[in-house]
């Protein structure tokens, strides 16, 4: 029928009872879509209304437009009866669906006035009647219609779900929806709503056999594609989910069922902000999306926004019984709060409404942990392990005792796992991170290696061992691992990123890891997070031009990717042009107003941007969103501070002392504002209150710097002598006092302290380093072996290669001297001073032809370097 009809079409374009008779087959064969182009065609064309009108409703009401039907048809008028009821039909779904149950009756009634008998309507009434509350009476209002015509494929429907959520008689359901696939083998929403039943029953064998058959029967419906979605997700194949959910985007971006499997599908990937995005978007199209609601409350709790979350759940909480699924996501939202007399009642109804629910009883269970109930809490979940079929209450139970530093019973409770998941590495991967946690790395190892031989591509597995090398410094070995990885699987960008990374630490030029990041971005065309890597490789190497043109190509191909679309406002700072980073951010924050990041990502452009009552206003609004926030706070006071309002400045510090009065950290914050304006008592006392909270180094050294400052020399001595006393062994205090030496020229002093540090830390990278640093300046010989020390432990450390070179120097080893200090220059291209060194080392050398080189590119620097008198006098020289 569809070839007659297109090539009766490629004869007549202009014919509208073409269009629509091909409008109806498509329909009829599951491609609602390309039915209303065709329909919307042959009403554009002025074929009958009549005829047209309720199959283009019927069509877009399986796309899910509903609001859309309501604003085109609500007040169309047919001339022929069964089709002016079957519109006001269709008006009434869409009435129904959009939760305007008040509009829905009088549109029924409506279509009722104008056919009586009409079945449609009297279905929709029948659903009117279930909405009220009254099941049984929807029941008979549905076999009325089943008496008349009993092969009625949509009053089967209707009589499944009375069956199954009316009387929760899940069997009966099935049948009816047998029924239906009897009588109407196409029927997608019969085919969705087996399948969707099946998922409730976990019946997941059942679920695959019957999105198979569904598949064979209708290939192209977007049903289809969004089992196939759902299917991806049950078998954890994020990749295959998000590549379906992105096609049914593109086919209808518009719709709230697929803006929430979307959703969770970013929200399975780890990819929140897109998540929220799409869940937002579902629920401002419609508000009755129970799911959409959970996730986005999940969402919230994910990224710690507790108040958010509970703020989504209301709706769900003031139901007269509310699921257990959204009294569980409460509880963790009042535990994330602090709140565990609230945790534990939500916890404890959640358990009644749904007992058989062993995540909610594992919750129950973790929640009796946090308030101090270790015994019961333990008891509880060695109980649900014994009777959850699944593994929630085994990992809870591992990860409690884990965190209860007992060890022993995590093993047993692992072992226990593995009966549970006999062939799988994850019992003797966490064996190995048991392990890890008693400082037993060769055990640990042991058991990462027999994970490995279950499922040799098994990343986390490899992953941990790498860890261990490098704690062991052996980059090296920690590369082979990745590397053996790829052998088997070439295209795991995660291990392709590991082994880029461990290039860059081993000491490859950038040129190397740069190539090696640009293989992994086209041997992953569809993965965004080598993108990102990339990008934010060539801002740290300030290749800030070749990282706005990967930002602007990234966002190309994955325009919803808000992670991509932030690494092209950063690209777009470092390139000066923070009107377009701006805008960049403005984007972001239109698709993510709840997300506080996005606000303060926005903030820091107005800053860059000399903006400080734009970015003082997007600060509040993150501040709105998450009131504690440290980071808002403190840029708060950096835009106070530019703004020379210092009183703003030292109220905020304030603030943050009352919101944390046993924390440092406002009394820092306080201290840092006094310190700006050179107020240096009053910085002292702040610090002096900081250092009462926390006993830290970094605190220590804080204070001591701030005596200095203040001319308070005595004071500064007395405090380092009682604070050495008090902890002999403190490395950070006594590098803080051979840098401070350093600084005043005290080379002697600062070699003596430096000395110190390496008897308590022979490994210490810096204190080597600037022990070789001192011993040059002062004349000393004897510095290469401190300073080859320092780049072994360091290789990747543009400063220790200036340092090196410079020992290499003063041993007369002129090539190896040069080629140090041209690695320190590729690691470090912004900093003038080591090319300036390269130079004089390259006239050491004899070398005045490479010298006038790097010299040139210094004079054309112009004010960037410090000294160009310099740079013209060696020139001349030359």
């Amino acid at each position: 029928a569809i070839i007659q009809l297109k090539s009766a079409l490629q004869k007549n374009p202009q014919s509208g009872e073409a269009r629509h008779l091909l409008g109806a087959v498509l329909l009829i064969g599951g491609e609602p879509a390309a039915a209303i182009v065709e329909l919307e065609k042959a009403r554009d064309l002025k074929y009958s209304n009549d005829l047209v009108l309720p199959l283009l409703a019927k069509a877009m009401f399986s796309m899910g437009q509903s609001r859309k039907i309501i604003d085109s048809f609500a007040g169309a008028q047919l001339n022929d009866a069964k089709s002016a009821s079957n519109l006001k039909s269709w008006v009434a779904a869409s009435h129904i669906v959009e939760g305007n149950t008040t509009a829905a009756a009088a549109a029924v009634d409506a279509a009722l006035r104008h056919d009586a008998k009409n079945p449609s309507a009297r279905l929709l009434q029948a659903r009117l009647t279930a909405r009220s509350g009254d099941i049984e009476g929807a029941i008979r209002q549905v076999n009325a219609v089943l008496a008349e015509e009993s092969q009625n494929a949509d009053a089967w429907i209707l009589m499944g779900e009375l069956a199954w959520y009316g009387k929760a008689d899940l069997d009966s359901a099935v049948k009816a929806f047998k029924e239906v696939l009897a009588i109407r083998p196409r029927d997608a929403r019969a085919h969705a709503l087996l399948l969707k039943l099946m998922l409730q029953k976990r019946d997941f064998d059942g679920f695959k056999a019957q999105a198979a058959s569904m598949k064979k029967i209708l290939p192209v419906h977007p049903e289809t594609l969004f089992v196939n979605v759902q299917l991806a997700l049950i078998e954890d194949d994020i990749k295959r989910a998000r590549e379906g959910a992105q096609q049914l985007l593109r086919f209808a971006p518009d719709n709230a069922y697929v803006l929430q499997l979307a959703g969770a599908v970013e929200f399975r990937g780890g990819a929140l902000v897109t998540a929220e995005t799409h869940v937002s978007k579902a629920l401002a199209q419609l508000p009755s999306l129970v799911l959409a609601r959970r996730l986005l409350s999940e969402i919230y709790l994910r990224g710690g926004q507790p108040v958010k979350a509970l703020a989504v759940l209301q709706p769900l909480l003031g139901q007269p019984k509310p699921s257990a699924q959204a009294l569980a996501l409460a509880a963790e939202a009042w535990l994330q709060s602090g709140d565990l007399l609230k945790a534990e009642q939500y916890y404890t109804l959640a358990a009644k409404a749904d007992p058989e629910d062993t995540k909610v009883r594992t919750a129950l269970a973790l929640s009796q942990l946090a308030k101090g109930h270790v015994d019961a809490g333990f008891l509880q979940l060695e109980q649900l392990t014994a009777i959850d079929k699944g593994t929630n209450a085994d990992l809870a139970l591992i990860s409690a005792r884990l965190r209860q530093n007992q060890p022993e019973e995590a093993l047993k409770a692992i072992d226990k796992l593995q009966l549970k998941l006999p062939g799988k590495p994850l019992p003797d991967f966490l064996r190995g991170q048991v392990l890890v946690q008693r400082k037993d790395l060769t055990g640990a190892q042991v058991f990462y290696e027999r994970a490995l031989a279950t499922d040799p591509v098994y990343f986390p597995a490899v992953a941990a061992m790498a860890v261990i090398d490098l704690t062991q410094k052996k980059p090296a070995e920690a590369l082979k691992r990745y590397e053996a990885l790829l052998a088997l699987d070439p295209k795991n960008f995660r291990a392709q990123l590991a082994v880029a990374d461990l290039r860059q630490i081993m000491g490859a030029n950038p040129g190397e890891v740069g190539a090696l990041l640009a293989t992994v971005v086209k041997s992953s065309p569809g993965e965004p997070t080598p993108r990102l890597v990339q990008i934010d490789y060539l801002l740290s190497r300030h290749q800030t031009k070749e990282a706005l043109s990967l930002a602007q190509e990234a966002v190309a191909g994955f325009p919803g990717n808000l992670g991509l679309q932030d690494a092209l406002g950063r690209s777009q700072i470092a390139n000066g042009d923070n009107r377009q980073a701006i805008l960049t951010f403005l984007k972001i924050a239109a698709a993510q107003p709840s997300n506080p990041q996005v606000h303060l990502r926005l903030a820091e452009a107005h800053i860059v941007a000399k903006d400080y009552p734009a970015a003082t206003q997007s600060l509040h609004k993150a501040l709105e969103i998450s009131p504690k926030l440290l980071v808002a706070q403190r840029m708060l006071i950096q835009t106070a501070l530019a703004g020379r309002r210092f009183d703003d400045a030292v109220q905020i510090a304030r603030t943050v002392q009352k919101e944390r009065p046993k924390e440092p950290v406002g009394f820092v914050m306080e201290s840092e504002i006094h310190a700006s304006q050179q107020a240096w008592e009053p910085a002292v006392i702040a610090s002096r209150s900081a250092l009462d909270r926390s006993k830290t180094t970094k605190l220590a050294t804080r204070l001591h710097a701030l005596y200095i400052r203040a001319n308070r020399l005595q004071d500064a001595e007395k405090f380092a002598t009682s604070w050495l006393t008090e902890s002999p062994r403190d490395t950070g205090f006594l590098f803080h006092l051979g840098s401070m030496a350093m600084d005043v020229k005290e080379f002697g002093i600062a070699e003596t302290r430096y000395s110190e540090v390496l008897v308590l830390a022979p490994d210490n990278a810096a204190a080597l380093n600037n022990v070789a640093w001192l011993m040059i300046k002062q004349g000393k010989t004897g510095a290469l072996p401190f300073a080859e020390r320092a780049y072994q432990l360091q290789p990747e450390q543009s400063s220790v290669l200036d340092t090196l070179a410079m020992a290499y120097a003063a041993d007369k080893q002129w090539s190896k001297a040069v080629e140090t200090q041209r690695k320190a220059v590729d690691r470090a291209p912004q900093v003038p001073g080591y090319r300036m060194s390269l130079a004089k080392l390259l006239i050491e050398s004899g070398d005045r032809v490479g010298a006038k080189v790097e010299l040139k590119k210094l004079e054309a620097l112009g004010g960037k370097v410090a000294d160009q008198s310099e740079v013209g006098a060696l020139l001349r020289g030359l």
